[in-house]
């Protein structure tokens, strides 16, 4: 049978496994439309619960002009806080220097003075502002010059915000987040390891944090994305243990992207848990002390402007909207968040014309005006304890668990989300430990550790067509092997050997076959058991896939994805003795391979069989 395993916690689709011919098939493949994170929890009740507070709603983002003129429309749509854009725009900005002016300083800056002028605005209504700073240029980490400069830029923002009257800072940090990887093109490891790398960037924005907090003590700090086993979460785990160590009264507040258009109450529960747990592991026994008295998780929405389209078409249904908001406020201790993207106007209800479609913009503002929450007890309780910060197991009530897997071409450990009863106790405990180790610097063989098949006979590439027509198509290695009862030879097909270099889990096509964008290419080998049993194949591609076992489809997933470690899992019996395994994948465009496995209902490599890339002999 066909299960979903996972769902990401970063932006990554995960897609369909369409309904098959059972007759053709020797293992059933169970059909699935969508993303159970997308289909709001059916039977939830929603209202207000009288001693459940409800955080403030935080709109991402503004500059100073507009919320001066707007802050009061604005809180009669039930929005509280504001990220403050415009200002110092990224961290290497000379923030004195944005009207244009940089001679001018302080109360003579006009950027100042529009700062001011929104804040006490704000003030006036109870609301908060967060000056925000975006990591849009990479760092030179080596470079103590290059330090000197922004040590002094993050000096600057922390006293324009505190003397403008901003509640605190916001640190945007996604858009640099190809240096945060360890195998970024940028980081030659000339003279250091990646455990020095480590050591510096934690030093780094350490001092970062010390300066803030050196001008503004009583700041309120938020960061966000999430960002894994990366060295990004190094950076936030570090601004995390100064706050702890200074005791800083405003907390450091972790903002969720991952909930964006994952609305299921389950899932938006399961993001915060799996976000608590991470910081649970990373953080010293003082922070994670601080942690659960000071900080919280702030999962954020993204209502309209659905794949970046400038029409304003709303991400999700009414229904899913309306329970994803209501987790949002439900999990949230302090503060929740809106992504407005391109669509302020309408969140204020001005410009609805410009939206042409079915759907009524007004019932979604009405949902972020009533601020609703779930009703149910089963709920009410679980959103107490998540905004405890406390680590707890809550897998019995959610039904997931939070599992670092491996990402394809980098195989950089990522968390996301598993269905209970994919993994035991032993097989979680090590896929932890090599993440915690890889986010630490210390490398292991993911392939060894995890028993991934790097090791094929490829062919390709072939077309594919819009909309992955391409995996419809027989093409002359599936026709070969297909009909040939796996075994190749035509000369209409050229097979060949590749072998994923060490430190890789998966297969990274690109490396191997040109072009790689529109296109399929086909992966082979044997599996040879010593008896006949049950297993699990787990497998994710990039994008589109089908796989056929013994010459029998029991696997196919048409659209665009990645490749996930375990993202999809499919139960089968192998029989005693060689069988074929022929994979398809189709991309679109940017990434392309695929990431495979055989194991047991656990998720523990399955150590009496063998893989190899030679076809067994005729008898």
């Amino acid at each position: 049978m066909k299960r979903l395993a996972l769902v990401l916690l970063l932006t990554v689709s995960v897609g369909l496994c369409v309904a098959i011919d059972h007759r053709l098939v020797a293992q059933t493949v169970r059909s699935w439309s969508s993303d159970p994170a997308k289909v709001p929890e059916p039977g939830v009740h929603y209202g207000s619960v009288p001693d459940l507070s409800l955080p403030k709603t935080i709109l991402f983002s503004i500059g100073p002009e507009d919320l001066a003129r707007d802050a009061e429309a604005w809180v009669k749509r039930g929005v509280q806080a504001f990220f403050l854009d415009f200002v110092a725009r990224e961290w290497s900005s000379d923030i004195w220097a944005r009207d244009g002016k940089p001679w001018t300083i302080g109360p003579s800056d006009e950027t100042f003075q529009k700062a001011k002028r929104a804040n006490e605005e704000c003030r006036k209504l109870g609301c908060e502002t967060f000056l925000k700073i975006a990591f849009d240029h990479t760092f030179e980490w080596f470079n103590d010059i290059a330090w000197q400069r922004i040590d002094n830029n993050f000096r600057q923002f922390a006293i324009f915000a505190r003397e403008t009257g901003c509640t605190g800072i916001a640190l945007d940090i996604e858009y640099v987040g190809e240096q945060y990887a360890f195998t970024w093109d940028g980081y030659d490891y000339r003279g250091y390891t990646r455990e020095d790398l480590v050591e510096k960037v934690r030093q780094r924005m350490t001092r970062v944090i010390q300066i803030l907090y050196d001008e503004f003590p009583n700041m309120v700090l938020l960061t966000f994305p999430e960002e894994g086993f990366s060295l990004g979460t190094v950076i936030q785990a570090a601004w995390v243990e100064e706050a702890a160590r200074r005791n800083a009264p405003g907390g450091v507040h972790y903002c969720l992207e991952s909930t964006y258009r994952r609305p299921n109450i389950r899932y938006v529960f399961g993001h915060v848990w799996a976000a608590n747990e991470l910081f649970h592991h990373v953080l010293s026994e003082r922070a994670r002390q601080y942690w659960e008295e000071r900080c919280s998780i702030a999962p954020g929405i993204w209502p309209f402007g659905k794949d970046y389209s400038p029409t304003h078409e709303p991400g999700m249904s009414l229904e899913a909207f309306r329970q994803g908001y209501a987790a949002t406020l439900m999990a949230a201790r302090r503060y929740n968040w809106i992504y407005s993207h391109n669509s302020r106007e309408q969140l204020l209800g001005r410009h609805l014309d410009a939206y042409k479609g079915k759907a009524d913009l007004r019932a979604y503002l009405d949902v972020i005006q009533r601020r609703e929450v779930v009703t149910d007890p089963k709920w009410v309780k679980l959103a107490r304890q998540l905004r405890d910060l406390r680590k707890r197991d809550y897998s019995r009530e959610l039904g997931l668990l939070p599992v670092p897997v491996l990402r394809g071409p980098e195989d950089a450990p990522h968390l996301l989300l598993a269905e209970v009863g994919h993994y035991d106790r032993s097989t979680l405990q090590t896929m932890w430990q090599f993440a915690l180790d890889y986010l630490h610097g210390r490398v292991e063989d993911p392939q060894k550790a995890l028993g991934t098949v790097t090791h094929w006979l490829v062919a390709g590439p072939y077309p594919n067509e819009t909309d992955f027509q391409g995996l419809e198509n027989p093409y002359p290695p599936e026709k070969e092997i297909l009909a040939g009862a796996g075994q190749p030879g035509s000369k209409d097909v050229h097979w060949v050997e590749v072998q994923a270099p060490p430190g890789h889990a998966s297969v990274d096509l690109t490396r191997y076959l040109k072009p790689t964008e529109h296109v399929c290419a086909y992966a082979l080998c044997w599996i040879t058991s010593p008896v006949k049993q049950k297993a699990q194949i787990r497998l994710g591609t990039n994008d589109a896939g089908k796989m056929w076992l013994g010459g029998k489809l029991v696997y196919e997933y048409p659209r665009e994805g990645s490749a996930i470690l375990d993202r999809d899992i499919v139960d089968v019996e192998l029989p005693k003795g060689s069988t074929p395994v022929l994979l398809k994948v189709c991309n679109g465009v940017h990434n392309w391979g695929f990431v495979f496995r055989v194991t047991d209902r656990q998720g523990r490599p399955l150590q009496n069989v063998k893989f190899s890339v030679k076809p067994p002999a005729r008898r």
